[in-house]
């Protein structure tokens, strides 16, 4: 039986950084993109996590689903899958973090200064924080001159929603989904890039430790090492997606 799979996307990214691995998993059509807010001219909605799990629930126009969600969007899925186990078949991350920035508990993430100053950019400069932000996700990429000028091109293309994207980063900064994680029932697959400069590889073995029915995947590349082609990881991903799916 063959299952919809919907990839969700990171935070101040468009969808089109997913569609390659998109149409790795699109051989019967059933692969969909869901763009976060933030990135196209809309009211000024104020996002809370409720108000994104309504936001994706829109985007589901079938299930049961596997989702893919990459960052914040890994984070998103977690969330929905945890609260609507009827609806998730599958779930699988990409560079999602269950605690973004670094606390007593779970050390593996961002220092919380590194956070507040990249916070600080935003509120002050959104374009150049956004094209910072495409160069950290670049980096440790085989491809990572070429990947940061495409991604530098993507985001230089959208119509910024500062105010909202900032609130989606202070979401991202706050989030710790640990309990959610535990809860998931459904199968789940995370995987991480070795060369991560947003979140830090050694979340994979502390990930490993603390949720043994998850299973682990740590490849060569930074915070988009699915879109590391020269590497195969894309394919890589895809494999494991349709393993998922082949469960159903």
């Amino acid at each position: 039986m063959s299952l919809p799979i919907v990839l969700i996307s990171g935070w101040g990214m468009p969808a089109t950084v997913l569609e390659p691995l998109a149409r790795e998993l699109d051989g019967d059509g059933r692969a969909c993109v869901v763009q976060l807010p933030g990135l196209v001219s809309e009211p000024g909605s104020r996002y809370d996590w409720q108000e994104l799990l309504n936001y994706l629930d829109l985007h589901l126009l079938e299930t049961p689903v596997v989702l893919v969600g990459w960052s914040l969007g890994g984070t998103l899925a977690a969330l929905y899958a945890s609260q609507n186990p009827d609806k998730v078949a599958g779930l699988v991350t990409l560079g999602t973090n269950p605690c973004f920035v670094r606390n007593d508990d779970w050390q593996q993430a961002m220092l919380p200064a590194t956070f507040a100053s990249f916070y600080a950019g935003m509120e002050e400069d959104p374009q150049a924080t956004i094209q910072q932000f495409s160069m950290l996700c670049s980096m440790g990429n085989s491809n990572q001159k070429t990947l940061m000028r495409e991604l530098g091109a993507l985001t230089g293309d959208v119509d910024l929603e500062p105010a909202i994207l900032s609130g989606m980063l202070k979401l991202l900064g706050e989030s710790n989904v640990r309990s959610q994680f535990a809860d998931l029932r459904c199968p789940v697959i995370h995987c991480f890039g070795r060369q991560d400069a947003l979140v830090p590889a050694d979340v994979a073995e502390r990930i490993e430790q603390d949720f043994p029915a998850h299973a682990v995947n740590v490849f060569n590349g930074g915070h988009t090492f699915f879109l590391d082609n020269e590497t195969g990881i894309t394919r890589q991903v895809a494999e494991l997606v349709a393993c998922l799916c082949s469960r159903g």
